[in-house]
């Protein structure tokens, strides 16, 4: 239930070389009809019994682990002939699923065809470009063979060279700037590390009956070790060459679209709610008192900046690493940067755990204050109301139950019930999750006979934090909520995600552009999106003054929630529906992105600017 925040900073796993896609597959005459799969909960959920733990066959001959990998292959495929899957994430994750267990058992062909097609079915303009090129040119150098240093690596880096070069770079060159950073942040220990911090424990509580995705981590680390590490370093120069040679700064679309009120204006004060991980209210005017928070198990805390714990003496360079993730993202070559790969080159596999612990806790502390920082950017007439939610920043996942989810419904109405005593008029949520996570909740701590049998209690549990959620938001009508539509490219809706799957008069969802207002390659989407801003690498506050960029939808939704506070405080009298349906008329329509212009919102709303 955490924020989205940073681009992350552990090494990319396989399975990043194979990005969502479009391929939905084409009914053919005398082929049986399809079972229509329209939420998440609709998919099968399948466990499988593997010979070792996880991270033990990270290493084993591979005839070890091939039986259950051609199982779980064999019901994926399955799958794709039998299911409509309507959410293209979930449809073209079992493509990509199915290409990884091609390369792990050598079919290469087979891994290069699959990506190829999902790549001629991609939605994003840099996707159809870029989707897969990496993979398809390592593979097709381990098909040609040869020697290792002499052969196959300059004939990858010419092929590669070439192909990204065609390639406009006002297009794709975000993507190759990102892939570019997480391949220098591969790194073997940290893998290994990360399986025996998450998935060894669960793996050991399942009695080694485990979910499909766990075999799936498997082959995908095994391919990455195999096909990405070897090749890294000439990956990483071309990618480089390609940065160093296209130094051009981005159109931008976006600034010239933000209003600052004068402090002389005939405003109104306006109270921001920043429902989040934790939020430093000596940065921000605020009411009295600024806010309330709940600890990692829903009970009343005092502090509204999200605690360090453990990690407090480790805040200097966590803070370091949080500013060198969104560098090495955007391919800069800072002091933070390499502060970045040094530690993350460095690391052993037994101190990953407490490393991505602590990356959790400065996530979480730099998060809501970060939210806050936009939310209130440019009106004088702003005041924050704090909620603050310190979830758990623990490798293990907390055990749900039904009484720790009334807990929780209990902290949200005591959160809304607390803006509504403060006359809030706009809150900003940017953070969301889906009845997924209390699965994996529970399967992690053996809970449940079947996986079918975990996916009903968890939709049980979730049921009773989303109703609570929903009637919180029917409660306070005065009140309009923003929330971020999330970071994996998929559809809101379709996982059930809450608030951003919610479909009420008083709320709306926000996904993410850059500041040419192309839709970046992570914004979720969905039936219930209906609004974008500018996430990408935006610059606010760190607790104590300090600023930093982040990205994410998260920096997107406080965009929008700003614009309706200035619509507040120089229209006061304005209903949150009717603050709603000003923003979305003053949005622009681009395909599926419907960019806000502030300045027009504002000019619809009779301010003179």
């Amino acid at each position: 239930m955490r924020p989205y925040l940073l681009a992350a900073t552990l090494p990319i796993a396989f399975a990043a070389l194979f990005a969502p896609a479009d391929a939905a597959a084409q009914e053919k005459p005398g082929v049986p009809e399809k079972k229509v799969i329209t939420s998440a909960d609709q998919m099968p959920r399948r466990q499988y019994l593997i010979p070792k733990l996880p991270s033990e066959l990270l290493d084993v001959p591979k005839a070890e682990v091939m039986p259950v990998v051609e199982a779980v292959d064999k019901d994926l495929k399955n799958d794709l002939e039998t299911l409509d899957i309507r959410d293209r994430a979930t449809r073209t994750g079992i493509m990509g699923a199915r290409a990884q267990i091609a390369t792990f058992r050598g079919d290469f062909a087979g891994a290069m065809a699959i990506t190829r097609d999902i790549r001629s079915q991609q939605e994003k303009a840099a996707d159809k470009l870029t989707y897969g090129v990496t993979l398809e040119n390592v593979l097709m150098t381990r098909q040609k063979g040869g020697a290792f240093d002499t052969e196959q690596r300059p004939y990858l880096k010419a092929n590669l060279a070439r192909a990204y070069g065609e390639m406009p770079w006002s297009v794709v060159g975000d993507n190759v700037k990102s892939a570019k950073g997480g391949l220098e942040l591969a790194s073997k220990n940290v893998m290994v590390g990360s399986f025996q911090t998450n998935l060894d424990p669960a793996a050991k509580n399942l009695n080694n009956n485990v979910p499909g995705g766990m075999v799936l981590a498997v082959v995908s680390a095994r391919n990455t070790f195999d096909h990405v590490l070897p090749f890294r370093d000439d990956v990483v120069s071309v990618l480089q060459a390609l940065v160093d040679k296209n130094q051009v700064a981005k159109v931008d679309s976006w600034t010239p679209r933000l209003v600052t009120l004068p402090a002389t204006a005939a405003g109104k004060p306006v109270v921001v709610g920043i429902w989040d991980s934790g939020t430093d209210p000596n940065l921000f005017k605020h009411v009295n008192p600024a806010g309330i928070a709940f600890d990692k198990n829903m009970s009343a805390s005092t502090a509204l900046v999200r605690p360090m714990g453990a990690a407090e003496p480790r805040l200097p360079e966590l803070k370091q690493y949080v500013k060198g993730s969104m560098d090495v993202r955007a391919a800069i070559d800072s002091p933070d940067a390499r502060a970045l790969k040094q530690k993350i080159g460095t690391l052993k596999p037994d101190e990953v755990k407490q490393f991505s612990e602590d990356l959790g806790a400065v996530g979480m502390w730099v998060h809501g204050t970060h939210v806050a920082g936009i939310a209130t950017e440019g009106n004088p007439f702003a005041e924050v109301a704090i909620v603050g939610m310190h979830w758990s920043n623990e490798a293990a996942p907390q055990l749900v139950t039904e009484e720790t989810a009334k807990k929780t419904a209990a902290a949200y109405k005591a959160a809304v019930e607390f803006f509504k005593k403060n006359k809030t008029r706009v809150v900003n949520m940017s953070w969301r999750y889906g009845p997924q996570v209390y699965e994996g909740s529970l399967a992690y701590h053996n809970v449940g006979k079947t996986p079918e049998e975990r996916k009903v209690l968890a939709q049980k549990i979730f049921d009773i934090e989303k109703n609570a959620l929903e009637d919180a938001f029917k409660s306070a009508p005065e009140i309009l909520f923003v929330a971020g539509s999330g970071n994996e490219d998929n559809s809101a809706d379709f996982s059930m995600y809450i608030p951003a799957g919610f479909t009420l008069p008083n709320l709306i969802t926000v996904g993410a552009v850059d500041m040419t207002g192309t839709e970046t390659g992570f914004s979720t989407f969905g039936k219930t999106v209906v609004v974008h801003a500018n996430g990408f690498e935006v610059v606010s506050y760190m607790p104590g003054g300090e600023k930093t960029k982040l990205s994410g939808t998260s920096m997107a939704s406080p965009q929008v929630a700003n614009l309706a506070a200035k619509l507040f405080a120089m229209k006061p009298e304005l209903t949150p529906e009717q603050a709603k349906a000003l923003i979305l008329q003053g949005a622009e329509k681009n395909g599926r992105v419907n960019l806000i212009n502030p300045v027009k919102t504002l000019q619809l709303a009779g301010v003179k600017l």
